[in-house]
């Protein structure tokens, strides 16, 4: 049983939860794992190890981030593109490093970074001030939600500063491991105390009052009337490859680089 001794509420739901698993965090903590018995959503207890787990703020486990927010920076200017308004300012919610937002405004969108508790590196000066009331045409939260203890009450903000917003996390699969069976709870970075299920997701849009879809590498909860048709394009290889292609030149003409390194150094660039 957890540390308490009590079995919590959902995180999401408020529901009541059943014990799901157990694993050893960070080589040395035994941490117990609960499921919603309504939406099935998989907490841990109450993860007293997080300063521990976040002595650095990226884990050295995550070879992959480089490389994923190229792959997503991507889809989500594709995304965008096809069937959002590309002029207005979007935002890129826990944004780490900064990587991302460079990126898309390498591409001709106008992002910007809410982070708190990670170095800014790659988007400095282009930090969103969230105390001031603002609208973004797009919010992001990638790789986001895993390491929220409370992630309802983050979902709920982040849809009241947009109407869409596009968020990666894995979604348990079907057979339901449990800890110790599935490489995404991440025992040995102790970062992962919330895990969604499907369900989770649809009980979410309908708190939210947003629909769920799917894009390629996203979930996409939205007050906008979307595209299915558009949307299931964009998943197909050749299309998408096509709209890359078509997009990579549109963006060369959109960029944002030069006017950032003029706003940045005072200088324009050569």
């Amino acid at each position: 049983m957890s540390g308490s001794g009590a079995i919590p509420s959902c995180w999401i739901c408020g529901s009541a939860c059943r014990p799901f698993g157990r694993a050893r965090i960070l080589e040395k903590h035994d941490v117990d794992y609960f499921e919603c018995n309504t939406c099935g959503f998989i907490e841990t207890e109450e993860p007293y190890w997080l300063t521990e787990a976040y002595s650095s703020a990226i884990t050295n486990s995550d070879i992959g981030l480089v490389g994923r927010n190229v792959t997503l920076a991507r889809y989500t200017r594709n995304f965008i593109f096809a069937l959002l308004d590309r002029d207005r300012t979007c935002l890129d919610y826990w944004g780490g490093y900064g990587l991302f937002v460079r990126l898309m405004r390498d591409y001709g969108v106008d992002f910007r970074l809410h982070e708190e508790r990670c170095e800014n590196l790659f988007a400095q000066g282009f930090e969103a001030d969230l105390k001031v009331s603002s609208r973004y045409e797009l919010l992001t939260a990638f790789e986001v939600l895993e390491h929220c203890t409370r992630p309802m009450k983050e979902l709920e903000r982040m849809a009241q500063l947009a109407d869409t917003i596009a968020f990666t996390t894995e979604l348990l699969p079907a057979r339901r491991p449990r800890p110790g069976e599935w490489w995404y709870y991440g025992p040995e970075h102790g970062q992962h105390v919330a895990i969604f299920t499907e369900p989770t997701l649809r009980y979410v849009a309908e708190r939210l009052g947003m629909s769920l879809h799917r894009h390629t590498r996203f979930h996409i909860l939205t007050r906008k009337v979307l595209s299915e048709r558009v949307l299931r394009l964009l998943r197909m290889r050749p299309v998408e490859a096509f709209l890359t292609w078509r997009y990579d030149r549109v963006s060369t003409a959109r960029s944002l680089l030069a006017s950032d390194y003029e706003r940045v150094t005072g200088r324009p660039l050569a």
